[in-house]
Order: C-alpha cells, then structure tokens, then sequence
C-alpha cells in the first residue's frame, strides 16, 4: 500500500517481510475508515491515470493540425480550403473538430465563425475536464474520513479509559491506543495531498490546452477570413438558405 513510506524505522520495506506486516496492522488498526481511504486512493490513482493518458499533446493538439492551422496561407495560393476541411475533418481531436466546424463554410464573417469557434471549444474543454471533479471530492473527503476514523478512536480509547480508572489505566496503553487513533488521519492525509498535486497538474495542463486552442483558432480564422470570402448563392432564398447551400471549401479570394 501506498503509506508504507509512513513507517520511517522500516529502511527497505521492499526487501523487508516485517514491514508489510507493520504495514497491514497499520491499515487494520484503522477499522472500517480505512478501507473507505483506501478506495479514495484507488479511485484517485485511476482518474489520474485516466486524464494522464487522455490529455496527451498527440491526441489533443495533434502536430500535423496544429501545422496546417498555423499555414493556412499556404492555401490561399491554391484558391481553396477544401484539402484543409478534407484533413481537419480526418482527426478526431479536439482542435480539429472546433476548427473543421468554424470553416465548415456555413459562416458569413470571421465573428460569427469565431463565436462558433469559441463555443465549440469550451465544449471541447469541458468533455477533457471530465473526471477532475472526482478528484476534488476526493481531496475533500478523504482528510475528512481519516479525521473521523481518528474522533471514532478516540472516542472507544477514552470509553475504555473511562470504564478501567485512571488508577487501572497504563499511560503506555493509553499513548497506544491514541497514536492508532491517529492512523486514519495519517493515511487520509497521504491521499489528498498527492491527489492534490495530480489535480493541480491536470487543471494547469488543461488550461494551457484551451489558451493554446484559442490562439491556433484565431489565428486560423484571422487568415480565413482575411484572404478569402464564402461564395453565397443568391436565388432570392432567405440568409439561412444561402448561407446553407454554399458548399465546405466554395470559396473565393478577395
């Protein structure tokens, strides 16, 4: 278990076949409480594992959209966005999606497919914070569990001091008991604060995600909308219609 590293007269717990058996009287003298921690720890270790392996850069921001974005220009000299929509449309990562969606060529003018673009990518960046609030409750109730299975404790120490007298009582006994009191709050602790660490990190990474996304739109955008103009049939049909029956990638430059 992950608390072992607690027990600082046990050298090498690893090689060493007493220390889990310290170890597993460690966990057991925290009653109930402690098996609660410990499914907060696995829970946490899970969902960082999770978001670890879902916010890596080659399935957020892929490098191969990231450069296609960052020289749009390169399609102004062919006249057309269509390879652009045909390869955005290819990636199923997030950046793609929001950018295939802004240039899709049912948007007018760069503000309404930017307010398109910003809407999809909040979106986008609420489906990768998906699983941080798991996190959170963690840090929350896991100190908390700890610091109950400690009050618990010492509530059956001192009932038992209570029924012995102070007179048939041994302040040895009595340290002991409160110190495995103590346990749970030691072992609650050892949860949230590397879950702490770990939702840190993830906001961070995310946030960092959704400023990079916003850059790399807007720059797309920018030079969209700067370079070219979406060809709208005028057949007296109304702006919906029109703006509809232009074709992905039917444009032309200004």
């Amino acid at each position: 278990m992950p608390w072992s590293f607690l027990f600082t007269d046990l050298p090498l717990a690893a090689s060493d076949p007493n220390a889990w058996s310290v170890a597993w009287n460690f966990l057991r003298a925290g009653g109930i409480f402690m098996v609660f921690i410990a499914a907060c720890s696995l829970l946490a270790v899970s969902v960082a594992i999770y978001k670890f392996l879902e916010l890596r850069r080659h399935l957020v921001l892929p490098t191969e959209v990231v450069h296609e974005l960052e020289n749009i220009e390169a399609y102004v000299e062919q006249g057309t966005v269509e390879p652009l929509l045909q390869r955005l449309n290819a990636s199923p990562s997030p950046l793609a999606r929001a950018a295939a969606g802004a240039m899709s060529g049912t948007y007018l003018d760069k503000s309404e497919a930017l307010d398109a673009a910003q809407s999809r990518g909040r979106e986008e960046v609420v489906r990768l914070e998906r699983g941080i609030a798991v996190l959170e409750v963690v840090i929350t109730i896991a100190p908390l569990l700890g610091l109950l299975g400690t009050v618990s404790g010492l509530v059956s120490v001192f009932g038992v001091l209570g029924d012995a007298g102070l007179d048939e009582s041994s302040p040895a006994e009595l340290a002991r008991g409160i110190a495995m009191a103590l346990n749970t709050t030691i072992a609650g602790l050892a949860v949230a604060v590397p879950t702490v660490i770990a939702h840190s990190y993830f906001t961070r990474r995310i946030e960092a995600i959704a400023a990079r996304m916003e850059v790399l739109l807007n720059h797309a955008l920018s030079m969209f909308f700067n370079f070219f103009q979406i060809e709208v049939l005028q057949h007296g049909h109304g702006h919906a219609e029109t703006a509809a029956a232009a074709p992905p990638g039917s444009v032309a430059r200004h």
